[in-house]
């Protein structure tokens, strides 16, 4: 046979093995999935070069021609619920099945860890997993945990029912918000399809379609643990699931964007709009879990100010909504574990906005604040009361900046706020603090968000409550207080100045022993107060500096106590002295006297004394 003949017909036969591709059904496509109702259907495959296949869907029928690609699309019109049907695509001589399908209703869960976290971490998750595992008609997707520099189309995973097994580990977020669904009569029956498409550990900008980040400084980029760079989840766990449509998103997430709340607004808007473009679906609903209450802190700041950046987002952003959940935890753990009432109040705000359901979704929203006087009247879109005793959550400012807590008087949808340190108000903020302590809510028990009317800077100069104990990290101190009400901790540059040996910190010399001043309570985010029956300490915090206001109401003098660290040296006389450690110098004014590791305040009867601590610096 005559060589170059022989050649062009081997090239021949490989280009034609090449194009024949089996006939097959995209990957996108596994037995017992769930497929969005009332949307069109696009069904992709593989197939042989410039056949025609045969693509049914129940009873419905099409032909699709095969490219030279050996690729095929087919586009089957909108359907209600229904199923289990069976999806089967053929050239003739071969034929591809996908099994029990169902259409229904497609919600993608997305996010961090504590979207992550499964129904058995989760309080109520035993009784979960068994409601949902004998739900027929509720299927689950898991999205295996990877990025990728490029848009993939294969998810790498397949649908699965809804079964002890299979919702060990899923997204209890999610599993509650599907299964509270099902308390709408309009949704008992339609099939609900879950993909859990979350990732512990990752910021905002790994999810957000590669190139569209919004401009913003470079300072203010979150990265994501295990260095997996922006855009590049949407790739690998958002971009497969883009080919057909879907009736929601779910979004929890923001703990490691917490450092940098100024950008996250922006952020947060860019991505819904990013995905909605993705989808094609320009008003695809969007679900945002404000984050709960916790004690610590991202960056120096603590989440306040990130809640805040959610809430901004939402209320710019048409068809984002925001869930409240600052009150569904104790504030202690970095990941609650009270993740069914979450998804409970998701799924509330979705049967809502989404169904048309005739339900209270949300807690009340600021209608308008007004200084009136001494008083600032906060009036919200719905009545309000307390859970049980004075209302808390408010705060108050006048010019200076300084809040106090105040004290408030629920008239109908009104609140009315008075301190008597603030004579003159200007501002008002409430449920701010990373670990807030509030009791209003509406009818229905659901609190409002976070807000606040001034504008200053994002910073986390507040105390938290912890149990038996109170700390506050703020740019100069790091104060914590003990189960008796002293300071045992003061924490200055990263040097401890006070002894944290069996006496050490503060203390008050009393006849039957040390005195405690177990009566302790936040007078305002940056103060605290600690007091028995007739001697009080009252800690006031500013950013640079702070002061110690002693307040002795009985007749006889009272000492108290400061024990330093051994390797603290002191230099000066009373009333001022410096303390230095490591290079560190703080200037400490209004101390009676000085005793060996030791700084003394003698408080006279019937009398206020101040110490000032200033100049923190090395």
């Amino acid at each position: 046979m005559n060589l170059v003949f022989r050649s062009t017909l081997l090239a021949m036969a490989a280009s034609s093995i090449a194009y024949a591709a089996p006939t097959a059904i995209s990957p996108l496509f596994s037995s017992g999935m769930v497929l969005q109702r009332d949307a069109a259907i696009t069904v992709t495959g593989s197939g042989p070069e410039n056949g025609t296949m045969k693509v049914s869907l129940g009873k419905d029928s099409l032909s699709a021609k095969v490219g030279v690609d050996g690729t095929w699309r087919a586009e089957f019109a909108a359907q209600p619920a229904g199923g289990p049907f069976v999806l089967e695509a053929s050239d003739g001589s071969a034929t591809a099945k996908v099994e029990d399908v169902l259409i229904g209703d497609v919600w993608v869960c997305s996010g961090q860890s504590n979207m992550q976290m499964g129904l058995d971490e989760a309080v109520g998750g035993a009784a979960m997993i068994a409601k949902g595992s004998a739900d027929e008609r509720l299927r689950v997707l898991v999205i295996p945990k990877a990025g990728a520099d490029k848009p993939q189309g294969d998810p790498g995973t397949k649908w699965n029912h809804a079964t002890a097994e299979t919702l060990k580990k899923f997204s209890a977020v999610g599993a509650s918000f599907a299964l509270h669904l099902r308390d709408d009569p309009k949704l008992r029956d339609v099939p609900l399809g879950i993909v859990d498409s979350s990732f512990g550990g990752t910021a905002i900008e790994a999810w957000t379609p590669e190139g569209t980040l919004p401009k913003i400084p470079e300072t203010e980029i979150s990265g994501s643990m295990f260095g997996i760079s922006p855009g590049h989840l949407f790739n690998r766990m958002v971009s497969p699931l883009t080919a057909n449509p879907i009736k929601g998103v779910l979004w929890y997430q923001g703990e490691s964007n917490g450092a940098h709340p100024r950008a996250y607004a922006s952020l947060l808007a860019n991505l819904a709009t990013q995905w909605r473009k993705q989808w094609k679906q320009p008003e695809l609903p969007f679900f945002i879990v404000q984050l709960p209450a916790f004690s610590g802190t991202m960056g120096g700041l603590d989440f306040s100010w990130l809640r805040e950046a959610q809430a901004k987002a939402c209320a710019e952003s048409k068809g984002v909504h925001l869930a409240v959940t600052h009150d569904t935890t104790n504030g202690y753990d970095l990941h609650p574990v009270e993740k069914e009432e979450i998804g409970r109040r998701v799924s509330l705000l979705a049967r809502k906005e989404v169904f048309g359901s005739e339900i209270v979704a949300r807690g009340p929203q600021v209608k308008d604040v007004k200084v009136e006087g001494k008083n600032i009247v906060v009036t919200f879109d719905q009545v309000v009361k307390s859970t049980g005793g004075a209302i808390r959550g408010f705060a108050i400012a006048g010019d200076d900046g300084d809040y106090r807590f105040a004290d408030a008087v629920a008239e109908d949808n009104r609140v009315i706020l008075t301190a008597s340190s603030v004579p003159a108000p200007k501002t008002v903020r409430f449920a701010w603090g990373g670990l807030p302590d509030t009791n209003l809510v509406n009818e229905e028990g659901f609190p409002p968000s976070l807000f606040r009317t001034d504008t200053l800077a994002p910073h986390s100069l507040a105390f938290q409550q912890l149990p038996a104990i109170y700390r506050l990290s703020g740019p100069a101190y790091q104060i914590q207080t003990n189960e008796l009400g002293h300071v045992a901790s003061l924490i200055s540059g990263g040097k401890q100045f006070l002894s944290t040996e069996p006496g050490g910190g503060t203390s008050m010399p009393g006849g039957f022993g040390p005195r405690a001043l177990p009566k302790v309570k936040m007078t305002g985010p940056s103060r605290l107060e600690c007091r028995d029956g007739e001697f009080c300490l009252e800690i006031a915090c500013q950013d640079d500096s702070m002061e110690w206001t002693f307040t002795n109401s009985g007749g006889g003098d009272a000492p108290f106590h400061i024990a330093l660290s051994e390797k603290v040296t002191v230099t000066g006389n009373a009333p001022t002295v410096e303390l230095a450690r490591d290079g560190m110098k703080i200037r400490v004014d209004g101390v009676e006297s000085i005793e060996p590791g030791k700084l003394i305040v003698k408080v006279r009867g019937h009398a206020t004394q101040k110490l000032k601590w200033s100049g923190a610096r090395k």
